[in-house]
């Protein structure tokens, strides 16, 4: 459940940072195809996005330092979201249950106003006379507005006999375009990501391109600007609608306006959508950046030490979770937390996490690094200690077995031992401490790869 969170709040992280280089770059162009194509396919790559670990990467350095910035920023967010959602991991039900069912509620409300939106417009043309005009199924409505529903036109009764002819043709042009397409796809993802108070106005974005390029198509017939600037004006007076179909919609008048009086956009200008690209290249290499650098630092020695280079390697702290196939939502007891000890009934500061599990499941090293004692650790039951790169040290207690001897040199993900119940323990679970210069740091503040 933790983990799908955090997806979630990822995704939208990508989607708030591409939506944002949007508006400031594009969305006053007049390449509106090309900002449709931006607007639709954003949805898909902030769901995406975060997937891209799964993806081997070839990435050169360059890319590397550049998402630099934003991985950080994943990461940290990662980290606090995961923190906040365990703050409160003893109680019968935790923050993360509460966030998950909020969310939840959230989706099936909009689901139902969705079905509902939809079963309006079919009750209405079922309940309204409609004619074949061009290939176009014109229904005459109630509703004082013009508006399109995939392939039907809605006009008002009052223009059965004579409608609009330019009103029609902007309806028209969204069904050429398969514009009501896009509006189904961007609402089902607001049902995914309604929490995220940009989605709405995305919507209202991609909206604004359908009716630009509508009204762009209907200009590119025999129509005076004159007299189609009247027809929009003439509309103003339509009322609120509902958000999954096309309308003659009032409050883009002043845009629409706007835009087809406007000058063209330099053609050169296309060449600053590339930085879009660029974006969403660095976005996603945000993901993988910890795969690089493990790549970068496991390749790079034999090969610079071939070079007659010196490497300079920084000293990462430890960053795997220490148990195979687990990950957060088992942790029992977090770093800092005073409480009593169940079997001594002293208070003390926890300086470690600990990590439920069953007996015998693998433990492995967080880190590179070398054994400095695999053996009984008194109230610590069987314990491994071992020193990594940069003054770091980190601590394995309440083992049922060890798999590596003292003195012995051990990889990142190697199994050192079995989880147990041994010395002062009241379960299965694993003791684990990160320490630098024998000083308690707080695990999950470096942990980023998980099993």
């Amino acid at each position: 459940m933790t983990s799908f969170i955090l997806y979630i709040a990822q995704s939208s992280l990508v989607f708030i940072g591409l939506f944002c280089l949007y508006q400031v770059l594009f969305s006053k162009s007049t390449f509106h195809q090309l900002n449709r194509a931006i607007l639709v396919t954003l949805p898909f790559i902030a769901l995406l996005a975060p997937f891209t670990y799964l993806i081997v990467p070839t990435s050169p350095a360059p890319i590397e330092q550049v998402s630099l910035a934003f991985n950080e920023l994943v990461v940290e967010s990662g980290k606090t979201i995961s923190q906040t959602l365990h703050t409160t991991s003893g109680n019968t039900l935790d923050i993360s249950t509460l966030i998950f069912y909020a969310y939840v509620l959230g989706s099936l409300v909009l689901l139902i106003k969705m079905m509902h939106s939809v079963w309006w417009v079919m009750k209405l043309k079922t309940q309204s006379p409609s004619k074949i005009q061009d290939g176009y199924q014109l229904v005459f409505s109630p509703l004082p507005q013009a508006f399109s529903f995939f392939n039907w036109i809605f006009v008002p009764q009052g223009a059965s006999q004579n409608p609009d002819d330019l009103i029609i043709a902007h309806e028209k042009a969204h069904i050429q375009l398969r514009h009501s397409a896009d509006v189904f796809l961007s609402e089902l993802y607001i049902l995914l990501f309604w929490f995220n108070p940009l989605v709405y106005a995305y919507r209202k974005s991609l909206k604004s391109i359908h009716e630009y390029q509508a009204d762009a198509w209907v200009l590119q017939g025999n129509v005076k600007t004159s007299s189609y600037l009247q027809a929009l004006l003439h509309n103003i007076q339509a009322q609120s609608s509902s958000s999954l179909y096309h309308y003659f919609n009032q409050s883009l008048i002043k845009k629409r306006i706007d835009m087809i009086t406007k000058k063209p956009t330099r053609t050169l200008y296309k060449f600053t959508y590339l930085l879009f690209l660029a974006g969403v290249v660095l976005i996603s290499a945000a993901f993988t950046t910890p795969r690089f650098m493990s790549d970068l630092l496991a390749s790079a020695p034999a090969s610079s030490m071939a070079q007659g280079k010196t490497l300079t390697v920084h000293n990462n702290p430890p960053a795997l979770f220490p148990i195979k196939n687990s990950g957060k939502h088992n942790i029992t007891s977090y770093f800092g937390k005073v409480h009593r000890h169940p079997i001594t009934h002293k208070k003390h500061t926890h300086h470690g996490i600990d990590i439920r599990a069953k007996e015998g499941t693998p433990v492995i090293a967080t880190a590179d690094g070398v054994v400095v004692k695999a053996s009984d650790g008194k109230d610590w039951g069987n314990l491994i200690i071992i020193n990594h790169a940069g003054d770091y040290q980190t601590r394995y207690a309440h083992l049922q077995g060890f798999a590596v001897k003292a003195k012995q040199s051990v990889k990142k993900g190697e199994v050192i031992g079995y989880v147990g119940n041994t010395g002062l323990s009241r379960g299965p679970h694993l003791h684990y401490e990160l320490r630098q210069n024998d000083q308690p740091l707080n695990p999950l503040k470096f942990i980023t790869l998980f099993n």
